[in-house]
């Protein structure tokens, strides 16, 4: 069993964007995914047989194999899932605007779900969660990066607090 890992968990397959690094592993999710990562007690996840990548040229640290890994929520840019899950699990709201949304080192580019009521320019501000959530999304680096970088994914989700700007696409 890897860090944090229970019976109840359920291994999901994640590239995670972090400043400097792309990580890829399984991410156990326990209950709803937006329950699990938006949990506000909680300052970290955990990855599994974890792939670390040092995105940055001269970053010494081109790759690590490693059991597990903590990734401080703060820190995390975006978690592209490989697989689309079911809305009941994901927890996602119906309504979608395809948006382009620029954090300090990437540009993603997807439907993005929110409320029915929630403006365009406010959808991230007003939203309570830390992760916001989109499908159909696609990738573009901000800085050429020495290692290879997932450029779609059919389920990503957002950290609220490394969005800069956005646009309608």
């Amino acid at each position: 069993m890897g860090l944090f890992e229970t019976t109840s968990a359920k291994p999901v397959a994640v590239h995670v964007l972090l400043p400097g690094f792309v990580v890829r592993g399984q991410l156990p999710v326990i209950g709803t995914l937006q329950t699990y990562l938006n949990d506000e007690r909680r300052g970290t996840f955990s990855l599994n047989n974890v792939t670390v990548y040092g995105l940055e040229p001269g970053n010494p640290a081109r790759s690590m194999q490693l059991e597990g890994l903590f990734v401080a929520k703060r820190s995390c840019h975006a978690i592209l899932f490989d697989t689309i899950l079911p809305q009941e699990e994901t927890g996602l709201l119906p309504r979608t605007e395809r948006l382009a949304i620029y954090t300090p080192h990437y540009c993603i580019q997807g439907d993005f779900h929110m409320g029915p009521d929630v403006l365009v320019g406010e959808f991230a501000f007003a939203s309570r969660a830390q992760f916001i959530g989109a499908t159909t999304v696609q990738v573009f680096p901000l800085f050429p990066p020495q290692a290879a970088l997932p450029q779609s994914a059919p389920l990503a989700f957002v950290h609220r607090d490394v969005l800069q700007m956005h646009h309608m696409v």
